[in-house]
């Protein structure tokens, strides 16, 4: 028999135990808010290509270097938040995996097998 299957009655009802599970619920929600697709800034080329017609080339350069900036830098925002999320669920799961061996290890008194 594993570690698991001969603490689990011993540590089923301890709050620590049960607040490690919890913890690791809040890993999965932050894990899957990190990996859910998001809308990424992307050049409008056609409605650039309108819009500068009758410009001159070196506005029409530089009207497409600012977009450009702009849309780095709300792609950086967006890959900044996604890295923010990952690193809290890790840290979640880190501390859920955790508490439950703290649980399991208190229940048994310390001892490694029952």
């Amino acid at each position: 028999m594993g570690l698991g299957a001969t603490a689990q009655v011993a540590v089923s009802g301890r709050v620590i135990f049960q607040v490690g599970p919890a913890v690791a619920v809040v890993a999965a929600i932050l894990a899957a808010w990190a990996f859910l697709p998001r809308r990424y800034p992307v050049l409008e080329v056609e409605r650039l290509r309108q819009a500068n017609l009758t410009a001159s080339e070196a506005e029409t350069r530089l009207e497409l270097l600012d977009t450009q900036i702009e849309m780095v830098k709300e792609a950086a925002t967006l890959v900044r938040q996604k890295g923010w999320r990952v690193r809290a669920a890790v840290g979640c799961l880190a501390t859920a995996a955790a508490l439950v061996v703290t649980g399991i290890l208190t229940a048994m008194g310390g001892r490694l097998h029952a």
